[in-house]
Parts: structure tokens; C-alpha cells; sequence
């Protein structure tokens, strides 16, 4: 199946909203002392998003994977508020997928950067993952 024929476009977008929990926090995720939003935390909440919209563009046979991240987390945010994050997918070069990616609390923005996705059949990355045993 050629990438070309998937239900991907840019523009396709996804919004993910959340409560900040203490199993998010700096302290929680070894990443600093404070009991604020980590950036690790961020951003596996951030690359999920991005993954929405890929689960609902491609075949089942197929998917996403996360190859890159690049992200500015410039404000904290405490234990309990609420964080809203989106995601955009701004360009797709053959398998290759690009999206901007921003958070905000209710303060306003607090992280935003890129990712990059590759798609691959299912199969191919189970077989790679094998020859990796």
C-alpha cells in the first residue's frame, strides 16, 4: 500500500487535555526536585496526541512511530492544573509525518516544538524488532 493512498493530511489535528498528577511531576520521573509538570512527562503526552492522529489515518496493518522531538518547555505547572496540549500535522514528506506540537495552562503556553513520525507496516517493525532479541 502506498503512503499516498493513507488519510493523512496536513492541517489534521488533535487536542489532548489533562490534569496535572504527581506520577507527572519532576520529582516523580527523577527529572528535578519540584513537584511540577516534568518535560519527559510532556512530552509522551504530547507524542500521543501526535499519534492520534496518525491511528485514525492509517490502515490497522500500519503505524506510527516517533523519531523526533524538538521542544521549548518554558513555564511550570503545578500539581492539579489543567493542561491543554495540540498537536498539528504541518507536512508529510513520503513516510515521513512533521507536526507542531504546543501546551498551555491556564496561565498560556507553557511548551511548543516539532515532531516527526515515520509510518511503517506493522510487520516490518515487529520483524526489526525480532533480529534486536
Amino acid at each position: 500500500m502506498n503512503p499516498k493512498n493513507f488519510f493523512l493530511v496536513p492541517g489534521m489535528a488533535e487536542k489532548t487535555e489533562l490534569i496535572v498528577t504527581e506520577e507527572q511531576t519532576a520529582r516523580y520521573w527523577g527529572s528535578g526536585k519540584s513537584d511540577i509538570l516534568a518535560t519527559p512527562a510532556l512530552v509522551a503526552v504530547m507524542e500521543a496526541t501526535t499519534q492520534k492522529i496518525t491511528d485514525g489515518g492509517l490502515p490497522e496493518s500500519w503505524q506510527s512511530v516517533g523519531t523526533y522531538i524538538g521542544l521549548t518547555h518554558s513555564s511550570v505547572t503545578p500539581v492539579g492544573a489543567k493542561v491543554s496540549i495540540h498537536a498539528v500535522l504541518t507536512h508529510i514528506d513520503g513516510k515521513e509525518l512533521t507536526f507542531e506540537i504546543s501546551a498551555f495552562d491556564e496561565s498560556g503556553i507553557i511548551a511548543e516544538g516539532s515532531h516527526k513520525r515515520i509510518i511503517s507496516r506493522t510487520e516490518v517493525l515487529k520483524r526489526l524488532l525480532r533480529k534486536k532479541k
